[in-house]
């Protein structure tokens, strides 16, 4: 390879603290590559004035002529086929970004709790801009195809997740990227013996442990900028194709959605158990006929996002369903927080809460055989929101009628759900992402799963809660839209309205707000998400991260 001409430039834009360094050791390891070490770390001194330890070291030991640094090293001779720059995103400024169309970009992230519990060591008041997430969003949608790596799942599974890295590089995966030999290496920046002591211990990638001590109060604001940028880039993440024990089943990981949920522990009938070992009686009345009542809650940030609410609306539909010794409001709390912190989850996890009205002592229909109390059931996973509410999902309209009250009051929220099975069907063999319901007038009701809201006039418009769910998400959607001066009414809706809808959207905690661009075969306005939605969407993530219940750990 000539030294004037490289043939892949790989610039690593990561987050501050993070596991970048031992990603550039792995580099390393190629025959094919050579490191360089924030070569723009001197440029960003110069000219942000930060004051970093060793910080007047590197200004002399590097270059901080940013333009100059980009020609001269990131653009310069290479003496092997790959050039490899560890950089990192904060470092990306006063500068030309045209010479990033010649390099090849990866983003590394890592949850911003990680980070500022971290980065607060070494700069005690950090900013937004010193975490770097701004600039590594921009880099997202400037480069829409550049591979996103997060640490964590990087760190638990670093074999599937370099082989991924590579083959969106184009490059051959080499099983000796996972080991490298302890101490300092010499494309090192001078800053090393401040910053990489860790690092230099190592001999590969260690095992990913959450980090459970409390961040600092005063973090928490600059925690709340961060959060909704790092789940944007998060939602992009190569994601890991295994767990880290050996004893974990390949089978049972290679099905799951997010291979961690092999480990987790579920809180059944007052007792935790593995996932393995988490089931209910034969005589449970949710086997022997969906007799149970459910939430749905999700994990933001260290908080549980409407915990009240849907703590409110179990109880109330064990009333309405006569429920006996039903669990009180606080006995409930203790078994989440418990069950959400065997499984080291704060972020990024939804929790299936279920209430069954319990053993039976024969089989058969009468609640006269419930004699031993509910059933309570706390299921917590790894799991993002199930749409992807950037693009948007489709509809068809289903056959199957949601209930009327005089059948069966949609306000109990209860387990009986082969109305809306039946209706999930349809969408599946019509390959799009959910049905819409009609009531048995004819009118919009719901999806199988999700309130609906459609946009006509400037106005936002959502069916009356009579044969759908007045959902929680619902609640919070009015509100936002109410204190952005946007009218809302609830009213009855026909399909034609809809088809011709400027926009429309859905509303749950498992999807929270996502657009529709496509219902029956229908373009819903210009097939992309309209202003009215993507505001709320953004109103809607700044509420989930600075309300909800705080976790006790």
């Amino acid at each position: 390879m000539s030294e004037a001409n490289p043939g892949k430039r790989i610039c690593l834009w990561s987050g501050p603290r993070n596991v970048s360094t031992a990603l550039m050791y792995s580099f390393a390891q190629r025959a094919d590559t050579r490191c360089v070490d924030e070569p723009l770390y001197g440029h960003y001194l110069e000219v942000s004035g930060a004051r970093h330890p060793g910080g007047d070291e590197v200004v002399r030991a590097l270059d901080t002529d940013g333009e100059r640094v980009v020609r001269e090293v990131v653009l310069g001779p290479s003496v092997r086929p790959v050039l490899f720059l560890k950089m990192m995103a904060h470092h990306l400024i006063a500068l030309d970004w045209g010479f990033l169309d010649q390099t090849v970009n990866v983003i590394l992230t890592r949850d911003p709790r990680e980070v500022l519990a971290s980065l607060v060591r070494q700069v005690p008041q950090p900013r937004l801009a010193d975490t770097g997430y701004e600039v590594q969003l921009r880099l997202s949608e400037r480069f829409p195809d550049a591979p996103v790596v997060d640490a964590r799942e990087l760190l638990t599974d670093p074999p599937g997740v370099l082989a991924e890295l590579c083959r969106r590089l184009s490059l051959d995966f080499d099983p000796g990227m996972l080991s490298w030999p302890p101490g300092a290496k010499s494309c090192d920046g001078v800053w090393a013996p401040h910053w990489y002591h860790n690092v230099h211990r190592s001999t590969g990638f260690q095992p990913y442990r959450p980090k459970t001590r409390p961040l600092d109060p005063a973090l928490e604001p600059l925690l709340a900028e961060c959060r909704p940028l790092y789940r944007t880039l998060y939602a992009r993440a190569i994601r890991a194709t295994r767990g880290t024990s050996m004893t974990d089943s390949p089978p049972l990981r290679e099905l799951l959605p997010d291979p961690r949920n092999a480990d987790i522990k579920v809180h059944v009938g007052g007792r935790l158990v593995p996932r393995a070992e988490a089931r209910v009686s034969v005589f449970d009345s949710v086997v022997q006929g969906g007799d149970a009542v459910w939430e749905g809650l999700r994990v933001y940030d260290g908080r549980i996002f409407m915990l009240d609410a849907h703590l409110e609306r179990l109880l109330d539909s064990a009333k309405a369903l006569a429920f006996a010794a039903v669990p009180d409001r606080d006995a409930v709390k203790a078994a989440i927080f418990e069950t959400l912190e065997a499984n080291g989850m704060r972020d990024a996890a939804h929790i299936r809460l279920t209430l069954t009205r319990g053993e039976k002592t024969t089989s058969g229909m009468s609640p006269e055989f419930n004699r031993f109390g509910p059933t309570l059931i706390v299921l917590a996973e790894w799991k993002p929101p199930v749409y992807d509410n950037s693009a948007g999902v489709r509809l068809i309209t289903s056959a199957i009628r949601r209930n009327t009250p005089s059948c069966l009051d949609s306000k109990i929220h209860h387990n009986n759900l082969l109305n809306n099975i039946l209706a999930k069907i349809q969408a599946n063999l019509a390959g799009v992402d959910d049905a819409l319901m009609l009531d048995l007038n004819g009118f919009l009701s719901e999806t199988n799963a999700t309130n609906v809201f459609i946009v006509r006039d400037g106005v936002l418009l959502t069916p009356h809660a009579d044969a759908c769910l007045p959902g929680i998400t619902r609640g919070v959607v009015i509100d936002l839209a109410g204190e952005a001066g946007i009218a809302c009414r609830q009213t009855n809706l026909s399909l034609a309205q809809a088809y011709t809808a400027a926009e429309m959207f859905t509303t749950g905690t498992m999807g929270e707000l996502s657009p529709v661009i496509e219902l029956d075969g229908r373009v819903i306005g210009d097939g992309r998400p309209g202003p009215v939605t993507r505001g709320l969407q953004r109103a809607y993530r700044q509420r989930t991260a600075s309300l909800g219940e705080p976790l006790p750990f």
